[in-house]
């Protein structure tokens, strides 16, 4: 198995090397074994006062804003042999992480990084749906053209959740995001990706994923993906429209300190709880499930989500483990690898 390992580690190291050194501009990706993380666009130092997160960061703490932090941010994404950042962006009218997104535009320049957003601007209180268009052509007219906005198949990536914000039920959602696409992309020229557990946006949305993939009472929800996966494919079979699922994983999670920032949170209340990386052992876990869902990209659960727990960045705790875990376990899936999936799934339960 160690030389299995080894051998993976390498081949992804030379991958990522190949592919996002600065050089070639980038290109659209084709639609097959992408790996994405999500990234958090609007930290401020005193996040990282010890206090409000489960670690820190191992290079201290940091804003979002520094041009230098974005580019070490980079350095470290392509260590972890990751195809590009899912940004999260509150929208067009914030202003913050509107212009984070652009320097990390700018920052990936002569590069092969691949980056999306995810639209939040739902979660936001009083956002009407005008705000939701004026964004989503925002991110059509403005970003979708730069050479490192993501593509599909030479279609730009849009993910989006809280699927029933700010209308409050699924039928008025539906309804709500189909005058939405009308508005913005009625020729289906983009890839938009739901968020949930059902496929009641789909195919009205292109593709399907799993932001939180974990639950203080749900413990191990990521095992359901495969029956997500294959409930997508039967839509895509009855529609005959090409959909797209995305893998989940997650090297852990701990948000027990979250009521800290509880002014300035803005996802749905939900019960804090921690679940431990097992040095390495959680996140292989979450892995495990993916041979089965025939996904067509994975998102890691995340790049620097420092309050829910779910950070590859280096931390003072663990280091860059997890980053080098990325990278090994992004090669078994570029690879669609049995043999680490099958080791995998041997350390559920293990403790390192």
């Amino acid at each position: 198995m160690l030389s299995i390992t080894k051998t993976l580690v390498a081949a992804a190291m030379t991958f990522a090397l190949a592919t996002f050194s600065l050089g070639p501009t980038a290109h659209a990706q084709e639609a097959s074994r992408l790996i994405l993380a999500d990234y958090m666009m609007w930290y401020q130092p005193d996040v990282f006062d010890g206090t409000k997160t489960f670690d820190v960061p191992a290079a201290g703490p940091y804003s979002s804003d520094d041009m230098a932090t974005i580019q070490h941010h980079l350095q470290l994404a392509q260590r972890a042999c990751l195809n590009g950042f899912a940004a999260h962006w509150f929208g067009v009218k914030e202003p913050r992480t509107t212009e984070n997104f652009n320097k990390l535009l700018v920052a990936s320049g002569g590069s092969r990084f691949q980056h999306a957003v995810v639209l939040l601007e739902n979660s936001l209180r009083r956002t009407k749906e005008q705000d939701l268009i004026d964004s989503v052509r925002f991110v059509l007219e403005q970003w979708a053209p730069h050479p490192n906005y993501l593509k599909l198949d030479g279609r730009p990536v849009i993910f989006f959740e809280g699927m029933t914000r700010p209308w409050g039920s699924v039928a008025a959602a539906k309804a709500g995001w189909a005058r939405i696409r009308q508005a913005t992309d009625p020729e289906r020229r983009a890839i938009w990706f739901a968020e949930g557990l059902t496929t009641a946006f789909n195919p009205l949305f292109d593709g399907l994923y799993v932001y939180r993939i974990d639950h203080k009472n749900g413990p191990r929800s990521w095992l359901k993906q495969p029956v997500f996966a294959a409930r997508l494919r039967e839509v895509e079979q009855q529609s005959g429209v090409n959909l797209y699922f995305a893998d989940t994983v997650a090297p852990g999670f701990d948000d027990t300190r979250s009521f800290r920032v509880r002014a300035t949170d803005v996802r749905v209340p939900a019960p804090a709880f921690a679940r431990d990386r097992r040095g390495g052992a959680y996140y292989r876990e979450t892995f495990s499930v993916t041979p089965q869902t025939g996904g067509d990209l994975l998102l890691v659960k995340s790049f620097n989500e420092w309050i829910e727990g779910t950070a590859i960045e280096p931390g003072r705790t663990y280091g860059d483990l997890y980053l080098d875990l990325t990278c090994e376990l992004g090669a078994a899936y570029r690879a669609a690898d049995p043999a680490l999936a099958h080791a995998a799934e041997e350390s559920k339960g293990q403790q390192p």
